[in-house]
């Protein structure tokens, strides 16, 4: 996808895509609707162990589940950003 004033995405050969947003000038930042961050894993099953993992250290996450093709969650991290886990 072609830059923007606001945003821009990069990606690397091992399929990862960053995006980036900026705020206009004078004006505040608001992140667009379903904003997250994602962490692809390489199988369902590590999925299920960051998942096991989250619930063991104290944190509420929803079991995963096939969400848009992906076996995933998402869960709400400290700082209010919203954290998707998925294959």
């Amino acid at each position: 996808m072609e830059p923007r004033e606001t945003m821009s995405f990069m990606s690397d050969d091992s399929g990862m895509l960053l995006a980036l947003f900026r705020a206009l000038n004078g004006s505040a930042l608001k992140y667009p609707a379903g904003f997250h961050i994602g962490f692809i894993q390489n199988s369902e099953e590590e999925v299920n162990q960051i998942n096991r993992r989250l619930r063991d250290d104290g944190y509420q996450v929803p079991e995963p589940a096939r969400l848009h093709g992906s076996w995933t969650f998402y869960f709400l991290a400290p700082g209010g950003f919203t954290v998707e886990v998925l294959r």
